[in-house]
């Protein structure tokens, strides 16, 4: 009987994101490619997606960047000592990872990204950055270009969620990758799409109300300031639309003060964090998906939506442009445009209901076309194996 390949994924949390999701996606591959995997959390011990990890039998462990915040008094001297017991995180990192003795290890959350670079090299450790925000490297990126230069250059594998996050991270140092930049794997992170394929959107000949959706965390990133606000005006014309954000995060009580700001409290509806398994129930309660984002890789609620077969307004961040075609599967607008945002929902409301189910169904083709689970799993343990071979 052969050996699993142990692989170890570093993320930030256990909790609803992107990349979690991705994971989770993959791990249903793992027989048929011989895998074995673990997934580290860097901030906490638990989430609201332990127990699904463990149902895909995959072994959920922590390793502290900082100790979690038990609000200790003083706790201006307790912040002092959290800070410090940070330093300790190479010590810590470096001890587990040698207990643990995984083939690969897969790095996704970039906070102390050149520590877990370091320490895996001292290891010996196969080791992928699998990219997937715009900001993965922002400090310390000519001690980066250096380290990779004299240390990391043939042990290191890099793929990124879109070419925009390459570009983005790594345009400082093309040279250093000479002549094979432009040839750097781009794997999508997507996930298994049947159960948003299986919706049947049903159109009538009467034009609906609009019912407008997104799912994404509640922070500066998604743009979901921008949105309320657009909205206030839309409201003036347009007052029956509905607004449903599926999410939670840093960023609530502020949107929560803006709706009743904007006296939007009967048409934006925050409905916080969802179970994986309620997204398709949620996508199809909408018609028309929204992805306001100021800052985005590569999203993957964008694919869930676009197998839903639903229209989609999406702004113009990061790797948006490289999924959604403008004027085909949707519509695009500038990041951070509330004019054009503005317009952009306008376009939407103007169109008929054939239309909306037509550039619904662009959609949907094009995500069955773009985002296979299978294949994605397939690439990926190719690259896999290729790091190991390194």
């Amino acid at each position: 009987m052969l050996t699993k390949t142990k692989i170890i994924h570093l993320i930030g949390s256990l909790n609803p994101g992107g990349v979690q999701t991705y994971i989770l996606n993959i791990s249903n591959y793992d027989n048929i490619h011989n895998i074995r995997r673990e997934v580290w959390a860097l901030y906490q011990k638990n989430g609201l997606l332990y127990n699904e990890f463990l149902k895909k039998n995959i072994n959920v462990s922590s390793c502290h960047i900082i100790p979690a915040d038990k609000n200790w008094r003083p706790y201006f001297l307790w912040k002092r000592l959290r800070y410090f017991a940070s330093i300790f995180y190479f010590l810590r990192l470096f001890r587990k990872l040698k207990i643990s003795k995984p083939d690969l290890v897969i790095l996704h959350e970039p906070v102390r990204i050149l520590t877990q670079f370091f320490v895996l090299r001292l290891l010996n450790i196969p080791t992928i950055w699998n990219i997937h925000a715009e900001k993965s490297l922002v400090k310390n990126k000519r001690v980066f270009k250096w380290m990779y230069k004299y240390f990391f250059k043939n042990k290191l594998t890099i793929i990124g969620d879109s070419k925009y996050v390459l570009l983005k991270n790594l345009s400082y140092m093309k040279e250093s990758f000479y002549p094979n930049f432009e040839n750097m794997q781009i794997v999508h992170a997507t996930v298994d799409l049947d159960k948003f394929l299986s919706i049947k959107r049903k159109y009538t000949k009467k034009k609906e109300d609009l019912i407008i959706g997104s799912v994404g965390r509640l922070n500066w990133a998604k743009g979901y300031d921008l949105l309320i606000e657009s909205l206030s005006v839309l409201k003036k014309n347009h007052p029956n639309f509905q607004m449903k954000i599926a999410g939670d995060g840093p960023y609530r009580s502020k949107l929560e003060n803006m709706i009743d700001h904007y006296s939007l409290r009967d048409n934006v509806f925050i409905l916080g964090e969802l179970h994986y398994n309620d997204i398709p129930k949620f996508y199809d309660s909408i018609n028309l998906y929204t992805q306001p984002s100021i800052s985005e890789a590569l999203s993957i609620t964008l694919q869930e939506a676009m197998a839903s077969s639903l229209p989609i307004l999406a702004s113009n961040a990061g790797g948006i442009p490289e999924v959604i075609d403008h004027n085909e599967t949707g519509i695009l607008f500038e990041k951070g445009s509330k004019k054009e945002l503005i317009i952009g929902l306008k376009k939407i409301i103007a169109m008929d209901n054939d239309q909306r189910e037509e550039m619904g169904k662009k959609a949907r083709e094009r995500s069955i076309k773009k985002f296979d689970i299978k294949k994605t799993a397939k690439t990926l343990n190719n690259i896999y194996n290729e790091a190991l071979n390194k």
